[in-house]
C-alpha cells in the first residue's frame, strides 16, 4: 500500500487502526462512568434538597399554627 509515495503492508496500518480504536473504546469507557457517577451524585442532591424543602414547609407550617394559637389567646 503506497502512502505519500512510501510502501507500507497493510497489516501494519490496520494495527495501528486498531490500537487506536482500543484506546478511544477505553476513553470512551472512561467518560461514560464518570458521567454515570456524576448522575448518581446529582440524583442524590435532589433527593437531598427535596427532603430539605418538606422540612422546611413543615417548620413553616408549625411556626404558622403557633401565632395562630397565639392570636387567639
Amino acid at each position: 500500500m503506497l502512502v505519500f509515495g512510501i510502501d507500507i503492508p497493510l497489516i501494519e496500518v490496520i494495527l495501528v487502526f486498531a490500537v487506536i480504536m482500543f484506546i478511544l473504546l477505553i476513553e470512551a469507557i472512561i467518560i461514560i462512568s464518570i458521567l454515570v457517577r456524576h448522575l448518581n451524585k446529582t440524583k442524590k442532591l435532589a433527593e437531598l434538597v427535596e427532603k430539605l424543602s418538606e422540612t422546611v414547609l413543615a417548620i413553616k407550617k408549625a411556626e404558622i399554627d403557633e401565632l395562630d394559637k397565639l392570636k387567639k389567646k
